[in-house]
């Protein structure tokens, strides 16, 4: 994404009263996962996540995400992500970064 777009994302999320407009740069560090099940390409994945962040206490969730199963992830892979303040559960993750990385 170029900068002008994020800025761009930035004022548009303040502008609606999202609680992604005081979102940090952090991470999400993947603690535990559930495996694939089946052959479907894209499967629901239940995670333990830590939440990281500067000023952010490190921080458990438990969410589900659907993925692409050929690039499941594995436990201990840290990805970016921006972390609501307001909301630190609320996450917005880069996913599409395991199609790209080669663990």
């Amino acid at each position: 994404m170029e900068d002008w777009e994020e800025g761009a994302a930035e004022s548009l999320e303040r502008m609606t009263g999202s609680p992604m407009a005081d979102a940090l740069q952090g991470t999400v560090r993947i603690v535990s996962l559930s495996e694939p099940k089946g052959r479907l390409r894209y499967q629901a994945c239940n995670m333990e996540l830590i939440l990281e962040g500067p000023g952010l206490d490190s921080e458990p969730l438990a969410t589900e995400v659907i993925l692409d199963r050929r690039y499941w992830p594995k436990p201990g892979m840290v990805l970016r992500a921006r972390i609501s303040r307001r909301k630190p559960r609320m996450i917005d993750v880069n996913w599409d970064a395991l199609a790209r990385e080669k663990w």
